[in-house]
This record gives structure tokens, C-alpha cells and sequence, in this order.
């Protein structure tokens, strides 16, 4: 193996190891690569296609404990609980993770939801 190849080859292992998402509400395979804001990983089913959304989040009362300006919305799947979500600006924007869609969560709030 030429030393181009070798280096590339451990340029590509150090990328495939997963290091702690520094932004809140990414998406996630564990919650210890959450980021310290939002540190537990979720599995949502997406309202539409069925397919698991797995994001980070939070557990919340109030918008106030949502960081980066998120939404606190009562979840529905599973035990009731409020989680903090991704705020969007207007329903139908782009939202950072696939299967996400912008929706009206309550009168003024609007998030980034599976």
C-alpha cells in the first residue's frame, strides 16, 4: 500500500469514528453523542412515511429551557411528555434533518418536526 493510500485509508477511519454534535437538535444514533444542550437522543416515527427520526433533544416545561430558541411541544407518541424542538420561521421551510417538516404547534410557535 502506497502512503497516499494508507493515509486516506486512516483519514477515512478517523471519519467514521462519531464524535459529540456540538448543535442542538441534530440528528443522532446515541444520546452520548448529543450535544451537552440537548443530550437525549430520540427516536420519532415520521407523521408521514413512517420511517424513524432519531434527534436530540431535551425534556422541557416551557420554551424558556429550549436552547437555540426551540419550541417546547407535548409529545404524543408514548408516555406524555414536552420535548424541545427546532423553532422554524414559516410552515412548508426547509428543515435541517430529512423527514422534517415545518408545522404550527400552537398559536405563534412553529417547529421542525418528523
Amino acid at each position: 500500500m502506497s502512503r497516499r493510500a494508507f493515509a486516506l485509508a486512516l483519514l477515512c477511519l478517523l471519519l467514521a469514528c462519531s464524535s459529540r454534535v456540538e448543535v442542538p437538535y441534530g440528528t443522532c444514533r446515541a444520546s452520548a453523542l448529543c450535544a451537552e444542550a440537548t443530550p437525549q437522543c430520540i427516536a420519532f416515527r415520521n407523521t408521514v412515511d413512517g420511517s424513524n427520526v432519531p434527534l436530540c433533544t431535551r425534556a422541557c416545561a416551557t420554551n424558556a429551557e429550549c436552547p437555540d430558541d426551540g419550541v417546547c411541544i407535548e409529545i404524543l407518541q408514548g408516555a406524555h411528555r414536552s420535548l424541545c424542538m427546532q423553532r422554524c420561521a414559516s410552515v412548508g421551510a426547509r428543515c435541517p434533518f430529512t423527514g422534517g417538516f415545518c408545522a404550527d404547534v400552537r398559536a405563534g410557535d412553529r417547529a421542525c418536526v418528523p
